[in-house]
């Protein structure tokens, strides 16, 4: 059983001309011989022929795990049944069981052939492998690095069905999520070892519920909840629902406070950094700060474009933004019409500053403490970077084609984001404010399926990224921030995002809805199954 190079060159260029990749088909065409393949096995081979061959040695390599060396079969495993293999985890199986040479040169192979031969030769061997240009030791450098196949994460705990989710700050422990009826849950885990793999159980479960009521958006009786925040010190968290219900509970699960003002639903909810008051968003435009302690109403933001219009036909009305952020104790920046961004304190009922240079929906608002700087995106695809009492961004990236879902900082001079176009992106700031070039470091495409979610790990070396399809998606970010550091980023090249894990849902029609980290563990929200916590 064996294949040609040029019988795989054949099957490639027949898979590029059958996927509309014709110019990658015709490159490969006036390097190879696939012509003559061509007039003799055209009739022969189907279409798919290629993408068939690789699913059944994906099929091969996972049949291979149900049999003991010695022939006998193994304990059925209902779990593995259930789970989508896929190539990588094929990959990386192969790669287990038969590891492969790592090459530290262009003769490394004829070197190891060649353990009997004299010291002359060693010496002129080594002396060739001396010769390599600057360039070549450089690719084999990178290639050492970056020859990590990503590993399969596990099932580690299966959540119920949920829109949203996130840890408790402070206690690695407990869980929130968010489901689709009226209910939150505070799930209290304990981890368990069972057959050498680790497990979480359940150990304590809090409800936490709001009334049903008449959806403010679609007329039903639900309540569906939107949005969940927890406090910094981890010890509260605020719920909003559809009807724009918002409830304070302790970590325990018992009620607070009840937060009524709120006619639509609840996108989102902010603590400062102090924990005494939070600011929430609904789908009006309207933005309330809140008293924690008193639950009394401080400001009530409302667009002029809400009170010109009226409440009365919801679709008319553009929504402004989808986040918020602090960007003090007592100061905080909401989204206004025309992409603007309003900064306010608490103490004014006017905005104290206008941020002027979006022209869309802004779908992110992300501020680093240290530098004072904010970084916000929009539904026109761009990404702004402000400092202090600028009304103009100081920096602007372009690169993305569809709306952006994550933001993130990765340190002080780099930002990471995901886009619906299926991309992950990772910029520099520049160290120096007055330095800043805004370049695109390395950007990642998986199969061109949009992101719909994304999250940064708490010590900023890993990103998920959560996809339509539901597949889930972590990079390494320190092994790519380790070789930037040294140099290895050249002039005009934008390096690839290395893949560290992955996670499959079992149902394709599945969506990621939300991702949340703790530590090294990920707890995922889909969009119609089951979620779960992978590790």
């Amino acid at each position: 059983m064996s294949i040609t190079s040029e019988e795989l060159n054949y099957l490639i260029w027949r898979y590029l001309q059958e996927t509309g990749n014709e110019l990658s088909a015709l490159a490969l065409q006036e390097e190879t011989r696939v012509l003559e393949f061509e007039k003799n096995y055209k009739e022969n081979i189907p279409v798919g022929t290629l993408v068939n061959l690789v699913q059944r040695g994906i099929l091969y390599t996972e049949s291979e795990l149900l049999v003991h060396p010695n022939g006998k079969v193994k304990p059925i495993d209902e779990n593995h049944f259930s789970e989508n293999f896929n190539l990588v985890q094929a990959l990386q199986i192969d790669k287990e069981k038969y590891p492969a040479l790592v090459s530290k040169g262009r003769f490394e192979l004829e070197k190891l052939g060649r353990e009997d031969s004299n010291e002359l030769e060693s010496t002129e061997s080594a002396g060739v492998s001396a010769d390599h240009t600057e360039n070549d030791v450089r690719m084999d450098q990178d290639h050492d690095e970056e020859e990590v196949f990503a590993k399969t994460l596990n099932e580690i705990f299966k959540l119920g069905k949920a829109v949203c989710l996130q840890w408790n700050p402070v206690s690695s422990n407990i869980l929130a999520i968010g489901e689709h009826d009226s209910t939150a849950k505070l799930i209290e885990l304990e981890t368990t070892t069972t057959d050498d793999q680790i497990k979480l159980i359940e150990k304590t479960i809090h409800e936490l519920r709001h009334p049903f009521a008449t959806s403010a958006t679609t007329g039903k009786i639900t309540n569906q909840l939107t949005c969940l925040s927890w406090a910094h010190d981890g010890d509260s968290i605020a719920t909003g629902v559809e009807n724009g219900e918002l409830r304070l509970w302790n970590k325990e699960g018992k009620l607070q406070n009840v937060f009524n003002f709120h006619k639509s639903p609840i996108i989102a909810i902010h603590w400062n950094s102090s924990n005494t008051h939070f600011i929430s968003t609904d789908a009006d435009n309207i933005t309330i700060l809140w008293d924690v302690n008193s639950g009394v109403v401080l400001q009530h933001f409302e667009s002029k474009a809400n009170q010109i219009n009226g409440n009365n036909n919801n679709n008319s009305n553009q929504m402004f933004g989808v986040d918020t952020v602090w960007v003090d104790t007592d100061k905080f920046v909401i989204p206004g019409p025309g992409g603007n961004l309003l900064v306010y304190t608490m103490s004014d009922s006017r905005p104290i500053g206008k941020l002027v240079g979006h022209r869309g929906t802004i779908s992110q608002l992300e501020f680093n403490s240290e530098t004072k700087l904010l970084a916000s995106a929009a539904d026109d695809n761009t990404i702004r970077v402000w400092h202090g009492g600028n009304g103009n961004s100081i920096h602007c990236f372009y690169g993305h084609t569809q709306t952006i879902v994550s933001l993130k900082w990765v340190n002080n001079d780099m930002l990471i984001s995901a886009s619906m176009d299926g991309s992950v992106k990772l910029w520099d700031c520049g160290k120096k404010l007055q330095e800043i070039t805004g370049n695109l470091i390395a950007e990642t495409i998986v199969d061109g399926v949009p992101i719909f979610a994304g999250a940064i790990s708490d010590d900023r070396e890993r990103y998920a990224a959560g996809f339509m399809d539901g597949q889930v998606t972590v990079f390494n970010l320190a092994a790519l921030l380790k070789r930037y550091s040294k140099g290895k980023k050249h002039k005009n090249h934008v390096m690839s995002i290395p893949i560290c894990g992955d996670f499959q849902s079992a149902h394709s029609d599945d969506s990621v809805f939300d991702l949340s980290w703790k530590e090294d563990r990920l707890a995922i929200a889909y969009s119609i199954n089951e979620g779960a916590i992978v590790q």
